[in-house]
C-alpha cells in the first residue's frame, strides 16, 4: 500500500500531536498558530493510518522558515510509525521524508525545519541527490539543547545537588540576603523591555516582531500553556527579571530568561531559574529543556544547573 501525502487541518494534527513520541509544545497546532503567521499542516498516511505530520513554517507568511524563539518545529511521527520494526524503518522513513521533499519543493521552493530530539535518523535528508552531484544537498546543522531529565524521579535536593558549585554558593548567598519578592504584576510590555535590556548589551534592537512575539507568547501562558515567574525591584516594584516556561507532553520549555543588567551578578538569575525548575516538577513535568546551548558562555551556563547535552539536528534545501 503506498504512502499518501495531503494538506490537513490543525484540528486534524492535534490528534496526531497528542499521540506522537516526538512532540512538544512548540508543534502543538495551538500554540504554533500564536508564533507563526503562517502555518500549513502536511500528514503522510499509509492506508488510513497517518505515520508522520510535518508543520510547515512561513513566519512573515510567505517564506518558509523557521519562527523566532522555537525549536522542533518539524515533523512528528506517531507512536506507531515510531514503534515499527528496526528492518522496516530505513526505507519506510526515507519514503516518506522523500514525499514530503517533493511536494514542499513544489508548493514552497524550499525545506526549512528543526527536527525533535530523539529522531537523529537524518539519512534520506543526506541522500537527496545522493547520486547527482551537480544538484544541491541539504544542509544538515547538529544542534544542542541541554535538559535536566527525571523531574518526576527526583527530590529537590537531588536536582540541586547536580549544580555547578558556584550556583548552589549564589543560591546560598541569595536566600541570605533574601530574594527580591515575586510579581504577580507583570505585563507583557515589561518582558519585552528587559528583553530589549538584554539584546541592548549585544548591540542589537528589538524588532517589531518579536514585540508581537512576546505579547503572543505571554497569550499562550495566560491560556494556560505555560507560566512567567518574574521579580520586583525592592523600592520601585519594576519588574526586574523574569522567566517564561512553556508546558507540553511533559516538559517545561524555557523561552525566555531575562534579567536586568544591575542585577545580573546578584545570584537572582540562578535563584529564578532553580525556582522555575522547582515549579516545573511541581507541575508534573519530567523534564527541563534550557532551549539551547549553542554558544560558549550560554551553553556553559546552562550545563551549570546540571542539565545534560541533548543532540537535535536542524535541516535546510536548499
Amino acid at each position: 500500500m503506498s504512502i499518501t501525502i495531503n494538506p490537513i487541518s490543525p484540528q486534524d494534527a492535534l490528534p496526531l500531536w497528542k499521540d506522537s513520541p516526538h512532540a512538544t509544545v512548540f508543534t502543538h497546532p495551538d500554540v504554533l498558530s500564536k508564533l507563526c503567521q503562517r502555518v500549513d499542516w502536511w500528514a503522510a498516511h499509509k492506508g488510513h493510518r497517518p505515520l508522520c505530520a510535518w508543520p510547515v513554517c512561513l513566519p512573515d507568511g510567505n517564506t518558509v522558515g523557521l519562527p523566532e524563539l522555537t525549536y522542533y518545529v518539524g515533523p512528528i511521527w506517531s507512536k506507531m510509525a515510531d514503534n515499527m520494526p528496526a528492518h522496516r524503518w530505513l526505507s519506510r522513513s526515507t519514503q516518506v521524508y522523500e514525499g514530503f521533499i517533493e511536494i514542499f519543493l513544489q508548493e514552497y521552493g524550499r525545506v526549512h525545519a528543526s527536527l525533535p530530539k530523539g529522531l537523529l535518523d537524518v539519512r534520506a535528508f543526506d541522500w537527496w541527490h545522493y547520486h547527482q552531484p551537480d544538484k544541491p544537498r541539504f544542509t544538515i546543522r547538529p544542534r544542542y539543547t541541554a535538559c535536566i531529565h527525571d523531574l518526576d524521579k527526583n527530590d529537590q535536593a537531588t536536582i540541586l545537588a547536580d549544580f555547578r558549585q558556584l550556583r548552589r554558593r549564589e543560591l546560598r548567598k541569595m536566600e541570605a540576603d533574601g530574594p527580591p519578592a515575586r510579581s504577580q504584576d507583570w505585563q507583557a510590555d515589561d518582558l519585552i523591555l528587559l528583553y530589549a535590556d538584554v539584546l541592548g548589551r549585544q548591540d542589537i534592537d528589538i524588532q517589531a516582531k518579536n514585540e508581537r512575539l512576546i505579547h503572543n507568547l505571554v497569550a499562550l501562558v495566560q491560556a494556560g500553556f505555560g507560566e512567567v515567574i518574574a521579580y520586583q525591584d525592592p523600592q520601585d516594584h519594576h519588574i526586574i527579571a523574569a522567566c517564561l516556561l512553556l508546558y507540553g507532553h511533559g516538559q517545561a520549555n524555557m523561552v525566555l530568561n531575562v534579567v536586568e543588567n544591575e542585577w545580573r551578578s546578584t545570584g537572582l538569575p540562578a535563584w529564578m531559574i532553580t525556582e522555575t525548575i522547582i515549579q516545573a516538577k511541581k507541575q508534573g513535568m519530567t523534564c527541563y529543556d534550557f532551549n539551547g546551548a549553542n554558544s560558549p558562555n550560554r551553553g556553559d551556563d546552562k550545563h551549570s544547573y546540571g542539565a545534560h547535552p541533548v543532540l537535535f539536528f536542524e535541516i535546510q534545501y536548499p
